[in-house]
């Protein structure tokens, strides 16, 4: 069931990139959906399917509430996001089947994810894989190796002639070399210079953990922030960067506006796929920690 109802689309959309991120996301009321990745199998001797990304339902309530996403998202209260939801399920929920366009369908505890959203999560496709068989006893490759050998065991044996008969007597000559200083050392041409830095800038990852510091500072557009966070007061927002500088897993944050609210973030990157790495590396410890881009 489609739905032109922009509410609609963006609760959809918000919904499709929280799963695609590898959230699991608590739908109140009725359950959970948790991103999932099937590990290979074999169909036959010469082929496997690949490690394949899917989504799975719970009728458990666990993860982190659309209701709170919703409202991080539009930088709205909880009870103005309780309503979008309330909205949401009107439209896409119907006898007992749940439809979110572009992402998949809920129905008697079992979801069915879209074909463009399994696009989305698997863009190798389904297919099956060849497995590469191994090679059997190559009787040339044999031969060229004893071939070798014997070979080198002839070369051995004339070399073991040569060292049984007398060596001439031979006359040193006075030589005219003359020693090299090899103590000097050649400076790096700045082309050199440059292609060094130019190497080792590009070593450094594109996730960029946030300046330690504690004034609020403003996001940058288009960018990509690993969220630790967002709080009603900036007091608690500057309590929780001190105790995730605390914690068991250490990490360093600073304090972004976040429409009328305060964001705490350890990183930011310009790549979507630096930040779910650098969220999916502290998942352990911060098992909550999720992905916002900045509009």
């Amino acid at each position: 069931m489609q739905s032109d109802n922009p509410m609609v689309m963006e609760v959809n959309r918000l919904v499709g990139d929280l799963l695609a991120g590898g959230e699991r996301l608590l739908l109140p009321g009725i359950g959970s959906l948790t991103a999932v990745t099937r590990p290979a199998y074999r169909v036959s001797k010469k082929e496997v399917i690949p490690p394949l990304r899917g989504v799975e339902f719970s009728s458990r309530e666990q993860g982190l509430s659309l209701v709170d996403r919703i409202a991080v998202a539009a930088a709205c209260t909880v009870e103005e996001s309780e309503e979008v939801y309330r909205r949401w399920l009107s439209h896409t929920q119907q006898e007992g089947v749940l439809t979110i366009e572009g992402v998949g369908v809920l129905k008697q505890h079992h979801f069915t994810v879209d074909e463009a959203f399994d696009r989305r999560l698997n863009p190798g496709g389904r297919k099956p894989i060849a497995v590469r068989r191994r090679r059997r006893f190559d009787w040339m490759i044999a031969l060229g190796v004893v071939a070798i050998l014997v070979a080198g065991g002839i070369a051995w044996y004339g070399y073991q002639l040569m060292q049984q008969k007398p060596m001439p007597q031979v006359q040193p000559v006075e030589s005219t070399y003359t020693p090299v200083d090899t103590t000097a050392v050649v400076a790096p041409t700045d082309s050199v210079a440059r292609s060094t830095a130019s190497t080792t800038s590009a070593a450094k990852p594109a996730v960029t953990p946030v300046a330690p510091t504690q004034e609020v500072q403003r996001m940058v557009s288009g960018h990509y922030y690993v969220v630790l966070g967002v709080f009603s007061t900036e007091e608690n927002a500057k309590r929780a960067v001190a105790e995730a500088a605390k914690g068991a897993d250490p990490l360093t944050c600073s304090i972004y506006y976040f429409g009328q609210k305060w964001m705490v973030s350890p990183a930011t990157s310009a790549l979507a796929s630096e930040t779910n790495a650098f969220r999916q590396a502290h998942s352990a410890a911060y098992p909550d920690l999720w992905v916002y881009q900045a509009k």
